[in-house]
């Protein structure tokens, strides 16, 4: 937390080009805005119109993440990522419910897909330009997925070339369309490291999410969380 657009006939010449070597390492800074430390807990608001979710976000070292409800339609139900497979588990259930890829595609499924989503992993870089945006000096960088499991097919997303940090986030489906646009907030510190503090995202209907994190803690994560029931 998913060749298309526009650029899919070009792809084959771009694909073939030397990408600059500091492309991977612009994509780990970013990264390193929302996955800080190897293992960590985070705590999620989503707000769009008048509704609004909490859930506290757990990260493992391998990548795994669990979230958990805080609010109060929420309490008692997890959404637990292990590699590729997402699962919803919900209280009153013996049995966790496997979440499709078009499901990720709605909803809150979508927001949380696009939050952990980690560049650098899961898309490989295709171009790399210089370009303002908004007046600020940045890099351009244009994303291809790694995994067909991935929702968002390319990526387009413009970096702060001064502070390093992400600014804005295009994301397209594999039949070229715009699936939403993700746009970032200056980083804020905590425990000493640089980190996210929001995100907002606007779907191709024009509906927005409002994404905060706050509540950032290194470590603190129980193994045991990510076993799912019936396993």
């Amino acid at each position: 937390m998913r060749a298309p657009f526009l650029l899919a006939l070009a792809l084959p010449l771009v694909a073939q080009a030397p990408v600059p070597p500091q492309a991977e390492a612009i994509l780990a800074r970013v990264d390193r805005l929302r996955h800080p430390w190897p293992a960590f807990t985070v705590d999620l608001t989503m707000t769009s119109g008048r509704s609004s979710q909490r859930w506290r976000v757990m990260v493992r070292e391998n990548g795994d993440v669990r979230l958990d409800g805080l609010s109060e339609a929420e309490k008692g139900r997890a959404v637990v990522q292990k590699g590729d497979d997402l699962w919803l588990l919900l209280p009153g259930t013996k049995h966790p419910i496997r979440v499709t890829p078009q499901q990720r595609l709605l909803g809150p499924a979508a927001a949380g897909d696009v939050a952990r989503t980690r560049f650098r992993e899961d898309y490989r870089v295709t171009a790399l330009a210089e370009a303002p945006f908004e007046g600020h000096p940045c890099w351009r960088l244009e994303l291809t997925a790694r995994r067909p499991v991935l929702s968002a097919r390319t990526v387009r997303l413009w970096v702060d070339r001064a502070t390093g940090a992400p600014l804005q986030a295009e994301f397209h489906l594999a039949s070229g369309k715009l699936a939403r646009t993700a746009r970032f907030a200056p980083p804020v510190e905590a425990d000493g490291r640089a980190v996210l503090s929001r995100m907002d995202l606007v779907e191709a209907d024009g509906a927005t999410a409002t994404l905060r994190f706050t509540h950032w803690h290194p470590g603190g994560v129980d193994p045991g969380k990510f076993l799912l029931p019936g396993s």
